[in-house]
């Protein structure tokens, strides 16, 4: 995430010169030459009026970023997070920049549970995992992540617990509180619901839930579907390192996936190497490497 997003810096302008200009033909209709110089000046006040609120969130993100980052924070993070712990010194200022921006910006809601400061950053953490290499992504899809006190139905009631997260088209994401710190517990068991839902909230880019990463090239895409299928399959064969969910269906593959690519990411890159390499380039990271660089070993 920016301080300024680069679109910003074209729309506030944009929306400027639209409204000088409608304020000026609409005062012109109205009330001829008076009408028009009356109407020109609402155009120009309307537009101060957005640069003020384009520029209100930069200003904000630009105060927001002076302060060092939260020492509490940090050490919460690096005892909880290994991804964080083996992110190059880099990648890890723009991680804390981006969970800051994330944790002030983003509705996050309790439902019959408190929101700390703990459960913003584990949720933060997980989007921001995903999106860290990529400067310019914003999280625009995301309305709000709502946080349950368990695992749920899917009448979202908890008498007959089922789900441990859910990514809804609309932007909403649910997340379990008790499976979302169990994602954080072990970082090499292959399973993380909140990487896993955040996933299904980037093909929110598209227009439905296919199973492609959203932004891949036509041939690249090509290629993901024919790999997948040949990787679903060794799924239901019982002989993949990916967790057996992905079966399913397309979207739920990619989701498990991701999720192995930071959780178990050196058993990955072995044994489905074309699946890591995809997802490498893809998200421009390579949590193995960085594994081999901190000594790790299968």
């Amino acid at each position: 995430m920016r301080l300024e997003r680069d679109s910003d810096r074209w729309f506030a302008p944009a929306v400027g010169a639209v409204l000088v200009g409608a304020g000026t033909v609409l005062g012109a209709l109205l009330g001829a030459v008076p009408g028009a110089v009356a109407g020109g000046a609402a155009g120009v006040a309307g537009a101060f009026a957005a640069r003020r609120f384009l520029g209100g969130r930069s200003a904000r993100r630009q105060a927001l970023l002076a302060a060092p980052f939260p020492a509490r924070w940090r050490e919460f993070l690096l005892d909880n997070y290994d991804h964080y712990d083996r992110l190059p010194a880099d990648l890890r200022r723009r991680f804390e920049d981006d969970v800051r921006i994330f944790v002030s910006e983003k509705r996050m809601t309790g439902i019959e549970a408190k929101v700390t400061d703990e459960l913003r950053l584990l949720v933060a953490a997980s989007a921001v995992t995903l999106s860290v290499a990529w400067p310019d992504y914003e999280w625009d899809q995301l309305t709000e992540v709502l946080l349950y006190p368990n695992d749920f139905d899917r009448d979202y009631s908890f008498e007959s617990p089922e789900l441990a997260g859910q990514a809804h088209p609309w932007g909403t994401v649910i997340l379990s509180i008790p499976a979302l710190r169990e994602s954080f517990a072990d970082p090499d068991d292959a399973y993380h619901v909140g990487i896993h839902e955040f996933a299904h909230l980037l093909e929110l880019d598209t227009t439905r839930f296919s199973g492609i990463p959203p932004g891949l090239a036509p041939a690249r895409s090509r290629e993901w579907v024919e790999l997948m299928e040949r990787e679903m399959e060794r799924l239901r064969r019982g002989k993949s390192v990916i967790d057996e969910y992905g079966a399913n269906d397309p979207a739920e593959f990619l989701a498990v996936a991701v999720e192995a690519f930071f959780e178990s990411a050196l058993e990955l890159r072995r044994r489905h190497r074309e699946v890591y390499e995809v997802l490498a380039e893809y998200f421009r990271q390579d949590p193995a490497a960085w594994d081999d660089a901190r000594g790790l070993r299968l």
